[in-house]
């Protein structure tokens, strides 16, 4: 905002002139005050926090859950145990306001260095007083964040995608649907369906628009949060309108299959015999087993490896690595669980797909 001019001012509080020009001459050589020609006199942009040169601290905010956390942390602290710097986990459970926190209190007292995990914009948008303060080495877990300059480590969603792609082929299916939740598609599940869709173009597969499907969600993020509550309910309402369902569901998380799972059950639809069902993303390295009887086929985007490579990365920076920011991708391996049908020997459509 801009300063009243002197005289003004000098009403206002009943001092002199010369009282007003000194008080503001002064708050100008402390950088409160910034004098623009033509502009007048503003207040000015306060001035981030500075990291101090003892600083030691290195900061993870984490907004997933405290099972991915546990892994997580494992992989940073793989990377500092032997080292001076000490590491700070904060894992925000899927809080948006914990989260939101968490910046803000990296922002006022800013670590030496930073692992952030992003979460997708269709959730959270980064204001000003929530991003790391130009001091803080920042290495991001995921696409980069606008407005950041910093390193960032992502899984190759182009490529899973592509994997995802073979893996249906292969397996003859032909009626495909992908749900997920949010009022739209992140860039990274739009890798994903285009990576998908190419390699099923060229099998002769239809998949477009109409395979896929997002449901409103309100269930993933907050202090009661329940990520299969939002997929339970969508699937139950599309079982009960569609007369044919598809061969195929493919969840965009773990907690969006396992709720496609619950109500597939609920409907008394046998999994995998009638409909098969697939995870495009996991974290975990093992089947995941919510459900007893049933282990969840999904794509591990392997998050352990990409927080060792993430912290190794800003390891390097606060050991005086100035290169430019990078951005680096990793990719990962299907799990194949029980939840999609086995491939039929000598199936005529499976062949044709194949040749």
């Amino acid at each position: 905002m801009q300063l009243p001019p002197h005289r003004e001012l000098s009403r206002q509080f009943s001092v002199a002139i010369t009282t007003v020009t000194r008080a503001v001459n002064r708050l100008k050589a402390e950088g409160v005050l910034v004098c623009r020609r033509g502009q007048g006199t503003t207040i000015a942009e306060p001035r981030p926090p500075e990291v101090g040169k003892d600083n030691r601290r290195v900061m993870l905010i984490n907004p997933l859950n405290e099972k991915l956390n546990l892994t997580l942390s494992q992989a940073v602290n793989e990377v500092f145990m032997e080292t001076e710097w000490r590491v700070e986990t904060y894992c925000a459970c899927a809080n948006l306001s914990w989260y939101a926190r968490f910046l803000k209190d990296c922002h006022n007292k800013p670590p030496a260095g930073l692992l952030l995990v992003p979460v997708s914009p269709k959730f959270f948008h980064f204001t000003p007083d929530l991003m790391p303060v130009p001091g803080t080495k920042t290495v991001i877990w995921g696409l980069p964040v606008p407005g950041l300059k910093a390193d960032s480590i992502s899984a190759s969603p182009f490529g899973e995608g592509i994997v995802l792609g073979d893996y249906i082929a292969a397996r003859g299916f032909r009626r495909i649907l992908y749900i997920t939740q949010g009022a739209d598609i992140g860039r990274e599940e739009r890798d994903t369906l285009r990576g998908m869709e190419q390699v099923l173009r060229r099998k002769g597969i239809p998949f477009g628009a109409d395979n896929i499907q997002n449901y409103p969600d309100s269930y993933s993020f907050g202090p009661m949060r329940d990520p299969e509550r939002g997929a339970f309910e969508y699937t139950l309402k599309l079982i009960r309108k569609s007369e044919r369902l598809p061969e195929l569901m493919i969840g965009g998380h773990d907690g969006i299959t396992y709720g496609i799972l619950r109500a597939l059950l609920s409907a008394g639809i046998k999994v995998p015999e009638e409909v098969s069902l697939l995870s495009a993303e996991t974290g975990y390295d093992r089947l995941l087993v919510s459900i007893p009887g049933y282990a969840i086929t999904a794509f591990n985007n392997m998050y352990h490896l990409r927080t060792r490579i993430a912290a190794e990365r800003l390891l390097s920076r606060l050991e005086g690595n100035n290169d430019l920011p990078t951005h680096c991708e990793v990719m990962g391996r299907l799990i194949e669980g029980n939840t999609v049908r086995k491939m039929i020997e000598n199936n005529p459509i499976t062949e044709e797909i194949l040749l």
